[in-house]
């Protein structure tokens, strides 16, 4: 298959901001807020010192030993507060079964039939339960998850409540007892959402994190141009709450990021978020460069050769599905523009 001049796929999963609050025994619902700060910030950065063919600077004794003012927002849990929350809600639709646009009819055919095929193998199901194992996990914590004892709910548009007790007791790759059923469950909820286009499902995540005392709390961190003198270098997504108050906060795009790291079919341990060229952010390179013919498009061109081997595999009972189209199928449901640039015709 060739990609054609338009295709692109609506994302099949929608992840709100996650907000941060703790309860008290007058009220359910108290936004955690961000407390700004002035600091004096130490002068210990490497071009402070160094040229970049690192050369000494010429610098009196004391220049190293001067303060750099800084103003930034911080986060702490309130004196005696043992738990903050943290909720957000998913919505999920079945959007990777057919493009949402594409300029070829047969490429339009081929990927439906595709999509058909991977769910006649029950392929969305590992699909489901990876996101879900993020899920239940608390992985959409984040940097949050290394403290005390998190308890995960989620609540579902189908009136059911799952629960885990504490995440620390749970495990990618070991689920056993009640964990194992809530996982089960939950997954064949969120399968039947990936793949019935007449389903409208829901839920509301909500973590309850033990915390220690005035523990520091790390939510997104927005992105601003340069400050200026006395605006704040760092600052923390926020929502505005009814009495007007702001309640810190997780992005949606970082929630869907935690919920998406599901990629470890390219040949290694690590669980990458679903990217097109397999973007490893903590060491700043590609795991699917276009060199490595790993890449989603490297492999997406191959659709009429998938199809084949779904076919085949339909009859067979303990059918292994290739860790290729397990990739292909999780950058769909992330969703993208996935055509190739139209070509510019010649005078």
């Amino acid at each position: 298959m060739e990609l054609c001049n338009v295709l692109k796929y609506d994302r099949s999963i929608y992840p709100s901001k996650a907000v941060f609050f703790y309860k008290t025994d007058e009220s359910d619902f108290i936004p955690l807020e961000a407390d700004i700060i002035r600091i004096r910030g130490q002068k210990a950065g490497f071009t402070e010192a160094f040229t970049p063919q690192f050369k000494s600077k010429n610098l009196a004794p004391q220049d190293l030993t001067y303060s750099n003012p800084l103003t930034i927002e911080e986060c702490y849990v309130p004196p005696n507060v043992e738990h903050i929350y943290c909720r957000f809600s998913l919505r999920v639709q079945a959007n990777s079964l057919r493009p949402s646009g594409c300029s070829d009819p047969e490429v339009y055919a081929l990927l439906e039939k595709l999509s058909d095929s991977f769910n006649q193998c029950n392929g969305y199901k590992e699909l489901a339960t990876r996101f879900c194992k993020n899920l239940l996990l608390g992985t959409w914590l984040w940097r949050n998850q290394n403290t005390g004892n998190t308890e995960i709910v989620v609540k579902t548009s189908s009136g059911t409540i799952y629960r885990i007790e504490n995440t620390r007791e749970l495990d990618w790759d070991v689920w056993t007892g009640d964990a194992e059923h809530v996982l089960d469950e939950l997954s064949q909820e969120l399968l039947l959402a990936l793949t019935n286009r007449n389903v409208f499902w829901t839920a509301d995540i909500t973590a309850k994190i033990e915390t220690t005392f005035c523990q520091e709390i790390y939510p997104s961190q927005m992105f601003s141009e340069k400050s200026g003198i006395g605006d704040c270098s760092k600052e923390f997504a926020k929502v505005r709450c009814t009495d007007g108050r702001y309640a810190v906060s997780f992005n949606s795009v970082k929630i869907g990021a935690a919920i998406q790291s599901v990629d470890n079919w390219w040949d290694g341990d690590k669980r990458l978020r679903v990217h097109e060229y397999g973007a490893d952010k903590e060491l700043g390179i590609a795991r699917r460069g276009p060199e490595s013919e790993k890449s989603f498009y490297s492999l997406f061109v191959n659709v009429e050769l998938y199809i084949d081997e779904l076919n085949k595999l339909a009859f067979e009972l303990n059918n292994s599905i290739n860790p290729e189209i397990y990739y292909i199928f999780a950058v769909l449901i992330k969703g993208g523009m996935f055509q190739k640039k139209a070509e510019t015709k010649k005078a």
